[in-house]
C-alpha cells in the first residue's frame, strides 16, 4: 500500500556524526507550530544536522522498568521487573530454534516494503489478533543526552498518531513501553494523550533494549569508520552492513541479532493480557530489525541517498495471530499538519 504523505525532509548528513544521541533534526522548512497542550515543553531551535538518533550502545540499567506516571523522567526508585516472568508474556527457546521458528514470518512478511500508515493497519487487523508498533519518537529538540524532550513538532506528531488512533480505537487498553530516554517517554505519553488520555493517569514500561538493540559490536570502530572520510557518516555506514554485509567487525549479525532482540526482549515485554502495544525506540534501533523483519523489502540504503532512512514516527507493526504466528509489516505514524516534514523519499 502507498501512503501519499511520506515526504522526507531529513537534510544531507554530514561526516561528523559519530555517537551523540538524535542529533537528525533539520531546521530547514519547518512551518510555524501550534501550541500544544501536552505535558511537556519543548526547544524551539532544531538541530540543523541530520544524523544517528542514539548512541547504539546505550544499553546500561535494567531491561524493563515501570515508569512513574508523570514527569520526564524517570525516578531512580522505579521498579524493577523481569522482561519474561514465568507464565507471562513471550517465553523464547534457544536462538537457532527461534531463528528457524521467525524465518518463514520473515518471508511472508518479505514483500512488504512500503510503510502503511498505523491506523489503517490497526483497522485492518483480526479481532483475535494482536498487535504490536515499535515505532520511533517524534521530533527532538536541539540537544543530543538522554534528558532532551521533544521539539513541540515532536509533541504534535505523537499527538495526532494518538487521535487517528482514537478514530479507529478509542477503547481497548493500550501497553506502552519505551527506551529510558526522556524523548522517547515524551513521545508515548503524547500519543497516550493525542488518543484522548488524561496525562496524570499515563503509565509505561522501560525496556532498556530498546535503546540500541545489541546490534553495535565496537562503537569505537563505527566512529572510525563514519570518519573515514567526508562522505561517510554513522547512517552509510550502517546502511552498508544491512544491505551488503560490510563492516563485520562493527557489527553483531544482524539475523541473530533481531531475532534475539525480538523474542528475549521485545516479545516478553508485551503481556499478553494487552492487544495493541506501542513501544517507543530510535533509528538506529528500528532500521536494522526492520531490514531484517522484511527481508531488506524496506529501503533504507543511506550510503545511495541519505534520504533513504527511517522518519520520525515510523517503524514496525507486528501482528501476532492466535496460533502465534506473526507478521512484520513497516508502518508510518505521522498525520496531521507534519505528516509531510519526516520520512524518506522512497515512500510516497
Amino acid at each position: 500500500m502507498k501512503t501519499p504523505f511520506l515526504k522526507v525532509l531529513l537534510g544531507c548528513a554530514v561526516a561528523t556524526m559519530f555517537l551523540t544521541a538524535c542529533g537528525d533534526d533539520s531546521s530547514e522548512g519547518l512551518p510555524a507550530t501550534p501550541a500544544s497542550n501536552a505535558a511537556e515543553s519543548s526547544s524551539s531551535a532544531i538541530d540543523p544536522v541530520s544524523s544517528s538518533d542514539v548512541d547504539p550502545i546505550s544499553q546500561a540499567g535494567p531491561d524493563v522498568t515501570v515508569s512513574s506516571s508523570s514527569g520526564d523522567v524517570v525516578p531512580a526508585s522505579s521498579e524493577t521487573v523481569e522482561s519474561s516472568p514465568s507464565g507471562d508474556g513471550y517465553v523464547a527457546g534457544t536462538l537457532e530454534e527461534e531463528i528457524a521458528k521467525d524465518a518463514p514470518f520473515v518471508a511472508a512478511s518479505a514483500a512488504n516494503g512500503t510503510l502503511i500508515p498505523v491506523a489503517e493497519l490497526l483497522a485492518s487487523v483480526q479481532p483475535t489478533d494482536r498487535v504490536l508498533f515499535v515505532v520511533r519518537h517524534g521530533r527532538r529538540g536541539s540537544g543530543t543526552g538522554k534528558e532532551q524532550k521533544l521539539h513541540a513538532t515532536g509533541v504534535n506528531q505523537a499527538q495526532s498518531l494518538g487521535a487517528a488512533i482514537a478514530q479507529v480505537n478509542a477503547t481497548d487498553p493500550i501497553f506502552y513501553a519505551h527506551s529510558d530516554y526522556v524523548r522517547t517517554r515524551s513521545t508515548a505519553l503524547n500519543i497516550f494523550v493525542g488518543r484522548g488520555g488524561d496525562s496524570t493517569q499515563f503509565q509505561s514500561t522501560i525496556v532498556g533494549k530498546l535503546a540500541g538493540g545489541g546490534y553495535v559490536k565496537d562503537s569505537d570502530l563505527l566512529s572510525q569508520h563514519a570518519d573515514e572520510d567526508f562522505e561517510k557518516n554513522q547512517l552509510k555506514v550502517f546502511a552498508s552492513w544491512m544491505y551488503q554485509g560490510l563492516y563485520t567487525d562493527t557489527f553483531n549479525d544482524l539475523t541473530e541479532t533481531s531475532v534475539t532482540f525480538l523474542t528475549q526482549h521485545i516479545l516478553p515485554a508485551f503481556p499478553p493480557e494487552y492487544r495493541i502495544g506501542i513501544m517507543v525506540s530510535h533509528d538506529m534501533t528500528i532500521a536494522p530489525l526492520l531490514v531484517y523483519c522484511t527481508n531488506q523489502a524496506v529501503n533504507f540504503r543511506a550510503y545511495e541517498n541519505l534520504d533513504y532512512w527511517l522518519g520520525y514516527i515510523q517503524g514496525l507493526a507486528i501482528v501476532i495471530a492466535q496460533d502465534g504466528s506473526r507478521k512484520y509489516y513497516p508502518v508510518n505514524g505521522l498525520y496531521g499538519e507534519y505528516a509531510y516534514l519526516d520520512g524518506a523519499i522512497n515512500r510516497s
